[in-house]
């Protein structure tokens, strides 16, 4: 049975898409071509266009948005953390995301202010309109910088490659996305900026309040927002106009905004008591998170990784042919440069370097971390098309023709696929019943002893067990593989999962470790007794139920005593 449906969708007007959605994905992709051609019109009005891509993008993400499960197993620990936060707000107490930044669990909980239920859907559907934007803002810095027909065309194979894409890593709500649209936001800023004949003392301050937020959006990104900040100070050292004085005053702003979000941050840690929580597991544990990596190695690896991303790989070599070729004709042409064509260069440049150090510190090449690399990609191209001069019809042909090879690839594949019987689409909603979370046997189990909105605590990595009961964490640390894995913080971990527990004392405890598990499959070894008091603990209040699909079932006693569950 479904746990919950958002009330403000019918079961019946929900779409629905098996594994091979022909006769929707014909016209989809059809449109897709439309949009190149109106790419190179000169009619054609820019609002329209921009309006007509993310149309578009949102057509062709449309099956794996309204697929309301899991995508990628990080959708579950923020949906969870999101679900939790509207019970006990106070992050760090409640919830722990990791890798993952607060900024990224709370977004979660907007939509359910206009009745989204939290679910996968939802996510999907959020995940879109954080993209959207992210584009469009990327768009709008690329057309202030090489003009409206180059970053017309320069966003095309984005649109495409995240649009046809069926890798999963780009199409979830993942912990890239928040610090994706903050850094977006904040390089409109800038090229803004840079065209400001007096660097204006608001845009200057937002610019530093959107670089203070980004560590609490992904402190991976710290780099990225750190070229933001050397750039806009750089832009307004330069300016002739400005006094000693106004410099020292606009670069002093730009500062103490940039300060202003994290020391609200550490104030709201500190009076709820949990500021030691902050800097142990989100500052140290940050660092610590894979602080053996070899980053020469990592860089090394680059083409490895970018395969691994699937089609972003064939984007990736896109831009570099098309970048390249414009440097070339820009060479010959003898472009004169100017003080703010170097200055453009420059960050893009330093950009890209910056954001290829911050993908591949860890060495873990999680396939999202990609994201962050698309507004170097985009302004790369915008570049390689200025300098091709799609102004003039020769340049408008070599564009049009390059992009509309790119966009073919992806219907030669999916041609291919659809031949050698592999599913064009992989999010099959076809059984789905409508905006509902399909419930496993262990939800259903879970479900027999609790209800939605009491705590619930699972040992393991299966956080779809809180999205499809619609019960909070009872502990921060919803995937146990910190307190379970062998680190220099493990004690760290096992210590506050014990406290966690001991004082939510959840009616119901799930052990997922066995073969339905996630990375934890040993239950001699991983299993939550590996942690003494947790196992004593567990051991004398809690009454063992039952092994439900692999998955062992633990009841509060006072639970167990007072209903008589249906079996």
């Amino acid at each position: 049975m479904p746990v919950e449906q958002a009330g403000i969708f019918s079961i019946t007007s929900m779409p629905h898409f098996d594994t091979y959605p022909t006769v929707y994905w014909l016209p989809v992709y059809a449109l897709c071509w439309v949009l190149l051609w109106l790419a190179i019109r000169p009619q054609t009005n820019q609002r329209f266009f921009i309006a007509s891509a993310l149309l578009a993008l949102f057509l062709l993400r449309l099956p794996s948005i309204v697929f309301n499960n899991e995508i990628n197993p990080d959708e579950s620990q923020m949906i969870t953390q999101a679900l939790t936060l509207r019970y006990d707000p106070v992050y760090f107490r409640s919830v722990d995301g990791t890798t993952g930044g607060p900024l990224d669990s709370y977004f979660l909980i907007i939509p359910s202010f206009i009745g989204l239920p939290f679910d996968f859907i939802t996510a999907h559907l959020t995940a879109f309109g954080l993209v959207a934007v992210c584009f469009w803002l990327l768009f709008q810095t690329a057309k202030r910088w090489f003009g409206s027909k180059a970053a017309r065309l320069a966003l095309l194979p984005l649109i495409f490659m995240f649009g046809l894409t069926q890798n999963g890593d780009f199409l979830h709500y993942n912990s890239e996305l928040i610090a994706l649209v903050l850094l977006s936001w904040s390089y409109y800023l800038y090229a803004k900026l840079l065209a400001d004949r007096q660097p204006s003392l608001l845009r200057i301050g937002l610019i530093g309040l959107l670089l203070g937020m980004v560590p609490f959006g992904k402190l991976q990104a710290v780099p990225l927002a750190a070229v933001v900040g050397l750039f806009v100070g750089i832009t307004i050292l330069l300016r002739q106009n400005l006094s000693v004085q106004a410099k020292v005053g606009r670069i002093a702003l730009l500062g103490v905004c940039s300060a202003a979000f994290p020391l609200l941050v550490i104030f709201l840690t500190y009076i709820n008591g949990v500021y030691n929580d902050f800097i142990t597991f989100y500052i140290i544990g940050n660092f610590r998170y894979a602080g053996n990596t070899d980053q020469v190695k990592s860089l090394l690896r680059l083409p490895e990784f970018f395969q691994r991303g699937s089609e972003f790989d064939w984007l990736v070599k896109f831009v570099v042919l098309v970048w390249i070729a414009g440097f070339v004709a820009a060479v010959r042409r003898k472009i004169r440069f100017t003080i703010e064509s170097v200055q453009i260069a420059a960050f893009i440049i330093t950009l890209l370097i910056a954001t290829l150090f911050a993908i591949t510190r860890t060495g873990s090449e999680y396939v999202h971390y990609l994201y962050f690399l698309t507004g170097p990609l985009l302004f790369g191209l915008a570049y390689g098309w200025q300098q091709l001069q799609t102004n003039e019809r020769t340049g408008q042909w070599i564009a049009l023709g390059a992009t509309a090879v790119f966009l073919l690839l992806f219907g030669i594949q999916t041609v291919q696929n659809y031949i050698q019987k592999t599913p064009m689409n992989p999010y099959s909603s076809e059984w789905q019943n409508g905006w509902v979370v399909q419930q496993s046997s262990v939800a259903k189990r879970v479900l027999t002893y609790a209800r939605p909105g009491e705590k619930l605590a699972v040992w393991g990595w299966r956080c779809d067990y809180y999205v499809q009961t619609q019960m909070p964490q009872g502990v921060a640390e919803n995937h146990t593989i910190r307190s379970a894995f062998n680190h220099p913080m493990l004690a760290d971990y096992q210590k506050r999962y014990v406290s966690d527990f001991i004082r939510s004392t959840p009616p119901v405890f799930v052990d997922a470790v066995g073969s339905q598990n996630l990375w934890m499959n040993d239950r001699k070894t991983q299993g939550h007794e590996l942690i003494k008091p947790l196992g004593q603990f567990v051991s004398a209040h809690y009454t063992y139920v039952g092994l439900v699909n692999d998955t062992r079932i633990y009841v509060r006693n006072d639970r167990v005593a007072g209903l008589n569950p249906k079996q």
